[in-house]
């Protein structure tokens, strides 16, 4: 399969990208930190009890700005509050990245076992789940979808319109991570919001796939997901026999500004 737009022209030869592998960070410290948010127009200050904040980091709080992706302007370890006057810091994304990455077409590609894991990944663009205290949170599973990777299109329950939306997510960047161990997978596309997928690779198809997103068929974030993996493999760009974790280049850049750590090229 071949889509026109997709991707780039990556037939020269370029050198790996190489992160080294940093320690954990380190025990919590009590600071007042101030947060700038992405499309708001002032910075906020927030109590934090949970890390040792640094300028730079990402993170979540709670309060009306709860589910906004904040950076650390600034940190003070000196103060007198009254805790009930300020809103709290409650996640920051999970910053070491491990591993080797190169580039294959829109996406940075690594096969070592120490690459990004799903949860990590999450952490950097999405809050932390809530707990919901009331009524029932049971995730319920039915058939999941089978979408052949040698013909995407032929899936069953592919809608001719819902398969354009998904080249469309393809061209455009939208899907965001994807991870597959052992044969089973993990990704998150980005639509209305962030959408988690699952799925299982086997007889190179996906199967037992699922998306967290409400649409009621063959969803375009499991459709561009297909795609991706079909061109990247039809191309040679993919081993589809080991395991792999994909990450948009535009956010794999992001997370390395924002994880201040050394890149080699």
């Amino acid at each position: 399969m071949r889509m026109m737009g997709f991707g780039r022209d990556d037939t020269k030869e370029t050198p790996d990208v190489l992160i080294p592998r940093v320690d954990e960070p380190g025990e919590p410290v009590k600071s007042l930190v101030r947060i700038r948010f992405e499309n708001f127009d002032r910075e906020l200050t927030y109590f934090n009890d949970l890390f040792d904040l640094n300028e730079g980091d990402r993170v979540f709080v709670n309060g009306k700005l709860a589910g906004k992706v904040g950076y650390i302007t600034s940190v003070t370890t000196k103060f007198r509050i009254r805790l009930s006057d300020y809103e709290r810091v409650i996640a920051m994304a999970q910053t070491p990245i491990h591993g080797s990455y190169a580039p294959v077409m829109d996406k940075m590609l690594s096969y070592d076992s120490v690459a990004l894991l799903p949860e990590e990944f999450r952490t950097w663009f999405l809050p932390p789940e809530e707990e919901i205290k009331d009524g029932d949170d049971t995730i319920i599973y039915g058939d999941g979808y089978i979408i052949p990777l040698d013909d995407p299109h032929q899936a069953e329950g592919a809608v001719p319109q819902v398969f354009d939306r998904a080249l469309e997510y393809c061209r455009t960047g939208k899907i965001g991570y994807v991870s597959v161990r052992d044969g089973v997978g993990r990704a998150y596309v980005a639509g209305t919001e962030w959408y988690e997928l699952e799925f299982t690779i086997r007889n190179n198809a996906i199967q037992e796939a699922y998306c967290s997103c409400p649409y009621a068929g063959l969803c375009k974030h499991l459709l561009a997901v297909a795609i991706m993996l079909s061109v990247m493999a039809g191309n040679g760009k993919l081993d589809l026999t080991r395991d792999f974790v994909l990450i948009d280049t535009n956010r794999f850049y992001e997370m390395i500004r924002h994880s201040e750590q050394t890149v080699t090229v």
